[in-house]
This record gives structure tokens, sequence and C-alpha cells, in this order.
């Protein structure tokens, strides 16, 4: 009986205890545990009992670096009454994003008929594995391209590249000697020929189809035209104009065309002013072009193109190299006013020995290859000799043109303004005044203007 009694008061005690005990004893939670790649983390921890929030009481140690992925142990702890509590969380930090695909090229492609696709390239990157191109798997599907890729925490992406067999570009045709060129009367017309080439039949020269005439023995404009269609009936044509001109010839009109060669230069600012006092246009043979050529050309004088090297050894070596100048020069007054100019003047004028020192015939060469390109030149008849042993005498350039002057001819006057020649600037006003003294008149040159040439002498 007595055990009995002590047995049930033994487990009255047990049952008072874990009763207490589970009352009192402190509950810790950490709700956050798992979170994403680069997130702010901060633990949400709770801790309670039966009698309210402990919260306050835990301490936590250990560190969660959000910038890695994997896993981090993070532990617990609270003193609270006779309680000494120790528990250990671990936080999980994944990388949800998925990764991205970038396509070079177009999407979808358009891929010649009878060709095979080439890929055009793709980069993938992941927020977290960074460039991972390396990864991606390529499937084809028909006229589909499927590229696809999954990075270190199993997140994938996949796009797709549209191939379309279909030829939309039209052929190009190039026309040899260019889409103008003049011939004079009675000449006779060789065709300079044309390249067809297509994207995706290559050459097709062969097609090209060219209908017009050209009567040499009437002056006018013809238009000569080039067609040409590819195997999937993209067409394209081209037009070339040949101007049927008569020869020219050496005539007068008795007026005065000032021209200047070499510039422009830090001269050329002054011999513009002069010629806006004076109300007098002329032509600017150039070798560059910077503001005191834009505004030759705003005040309406005639720009012209002179050489970009004036290197005889160059220019004269070869036509090839003659024209890869005049090209440069020509683009580089584009630039500038915004046409590119048809009037040339040669180094040296048309005339010029020197260039048999490197080619023998250029110039009979060059003066009938400038027409064929559209081009007009000019020489001179008057010349002031300022680039010559009067390069610093005013009064002798003075007399050197005044005393050239005629009513009967067309008067082209050789001047420079060019650095150095002060002297034809200071002798320019003068110029001017005796002209309108003596009743002529000052133009600039013009595709009107009565062409004065050289012989050629090489």
């Amino acid at each position: 009986m007595r055990r009995l009694k002590f047995l049930f008061l033994f487990l009255i005690f047990v049952t008072t205890f874990l009763l207490i005990y589970s009352v009192l004893y402190p509950n810790i939670i950490i709700d956050n545990r798992i979170i994403n790649l680069n997130e702010e983390y901060t633990p949400d921890l709770k801790i309670y009992n039966l009698f309210g929030d402990l919260t306050d009481m835990g301490k936590i140690t250990g560190n969660v670096n959000t910038e890695k992925v994997g896993k981090y142990k993070i532990n617990c702890q609270i003193k609270y009454l006779f309680f000494r509590i120790s528990k250990d969380f671990v936080i999980e930090v994944i990388d949800s994003e998925s990764p991205t695909i970038t396509l070079h090229g177009s999407n979808p492609s358009l891929v010649c008929p009878n060709k095979i696709y080439e890929e055009e390239g793709y980069v993938a990157n992941d927020n977290y594995d960074r460039d991972i191109t390396d990864k991606v798997i390529i499937t084809e599907i028909d006229n589909n391209i499927f590229y696809s890729v999954e990075d270190s925490s199993g997140n994938s992406t996949m796009v797709k590249r549209t191939i379309k067999y279909k030829d939309q570009e039209s052929p190009s045709i190039t026309l040899n000697g260019g889409d103008s060129i003049s011939i004079y009367l009675g000449d006779k017309y060789t065709e300079f020929g044309y390249t067809a080439t297509d994207n995706c039949d290559g050459d097709i020269t062969s097609n090209v189809i060219s209908t017009g005439y050209v009567d040499t023995h009437k002056i006018g404009s013809y238009t000569l035209t080039y067609e040409v269609s590819d195997s999937s009936g993209n067409k394209t044509i081209k037009v070339r104009n040949i101007h049927v001109k008569k020869k020219p010839t050496y005539y007068g009109n008795g007026v005065i065309y000032l021209t200047f060669d070499d510039g422009p230069s830090y001269l050329t600012k002054e011999v513009l002013d002069i010629l806006h006092e004076e109300n007098i246009k002329a032509t600017f043979f150039v070798t560059n072009a910077d503001e005191n050529t834009k505004r030759a050309y705003e005040l309406g004088h005639t720009i012209a193109l002179h050489s970009y090297t004036h290197d005889y050894s160059y220019i004269y070596a070869n036509s090839e190299n003659y024209f890869d100048d005049l090209n440069k020069l020509a683009n580089k007054v584009y630039s500038v006013i915004g046409i590119y100019p048809k009037i040339v003047r040669f180094p040296g004028g048309s005339s010029n020995t020197i260039s048999r020192n490197f080619s023998s015939g250029i110039m009979s060469y060059l003066t009938k290859e400038v027409l064929k390109r559209g081009y007009v030149y000019f020489d001179w008849n008057i010349d002031a000799n300022d680039a010559g042993s009067d390069v610093n005498n005013s009064t002798n350039i003075y007399y050197n043109v005044v005393n050239n002057l005629s009513h009967n001819k067309t008067n082209i006057v050789l001047m420079h303004d060019s650095s150095g020649h002060t002297a034809t600037v200071s002798a320019l006003r003068d110029i001017i005044k005796f002209g309108k003294e003596h009743g002529y008149s000052f133009k600039a040159i013009t595709d009107d203007t009565p062409v004065v040439i050289h012989n050629v002498n090489n």
C-alpha cells in the first residue's frame, strides 16, 4: 500500500514537472531559411513559450553569404530561467533566375534558297555563372534552330531562331567609267563595260541586258539602260547618261576669269575679302578644303579640283594614282561644301613635260579619260608668273596679267592663293581695277565657259 502511494506521488510530481517544463520551455523558430541569391538576409527569428514572446533574449551567431549559392549554418542561443538552449539552423541561398541567350544576326534569318544557313552566333549569360556560352545546346528542327542552356542551379532557357530560305535582296550593277560620260561630237563611243553581282547567285554579269543607243554625230544626251534579274526574280536597273558635246574651240568673249591654284591658305581670306568688296566672282582650283573654301562657295565662287597631294612623281606615275588623288580631293571638298566638283586643272597644266619623267604618254591618256568620266579640264592663257620668278614682285605680277588681256579671247588668268603669295594679294585689287576701267567683265568658270586648253606634250 505504501509503495502504491509513493508511486502515485511520483507520477503526480513527474506530471507536474512536465507540465511546468512545457509551459516555460522556449520554442525557437526561423521561418526564412531559403533565400534568393543577392537578397538581403535577416533571420526571421521567433522565440516564445506559453507566457509570451522571448525573441529579444535570443542571440544568433554565424554568417550567410548571399552572394554565393550554398547552405550555411547559423546558431541561436537563449538563456531563460534554468534553460540553456542552443539550436542550429541551415540557411540555403538559391539561384532561381534563368540565364539569357542573345542571338547575333537577324531573327528570322533570311538565307539564299541555294545556300546552307551559316550560324550567325550567340552568347549565353547567367546572373551567377556569368558567361555560359559554351554550355549552349543547339537543336535543329525543320526550319527552326533552338538554343537551350542550363545554369549550375538547374535554371534553363530556350530561344528559337527561324530560318527563311528566301532571297529578297536585289542584285547590284557597277558601271565601269561611271554613270555619266561626256564624249565629243564625231568621236566613237565604246562601251566601258559593267559587272553585276548578286548576294545569292554571285557573278551574273552575263545576265545583264543593255538597251539604248548613242548617236555620236548629233549633239545631245543619250541614255543607256542596264537591267539584270537574279534567280529569285529580284530586278535591278542602272542608267548611264552619255553626253555628246561639241569639241571645245579656242575663242574669245572678252571676259576675265581669275583662277587661284593650290589653296586654301591663310591668304585665301584676304583674296575673298577683296573679291567680295569688288563684287567679283573667281575660280579656286583647290588642294584641300576648309572654312575658307566653304565661304568661297557660299559667296558664289566656283570650287574646282587641282590635286590632293600635288606630288608629280605620284600622280603622274599612272592613271590609277591620278584618279586616286583626284577622288580623295573630291571627297574632302564634298565633306565641306556638299558637292563633287566636275571642273579640274592638271598640276603643271595639260601641257606639262615633267610627267615624262614618270610615265610616257600619261597626259595624252588623262586628258581624254577625265572627259570620259564627266570632268572638264581648264588650263590658262595668261600666267601671272606668281609661282615663278615674280613670286615676290607685285608690280610684275600686275603687268604680267594686264598686258596680256584681250577683248578677243577668253582670258583665263593663272594665279595662286597658297602660302607665300602675298605679292599676288597685293596686285589683285589693281588688276581688277584695270579690268573694270577697260571694259572687261569678270566671271567664275562654269560649264558654259569656253574651254581653254594647252597642247599636250606627253
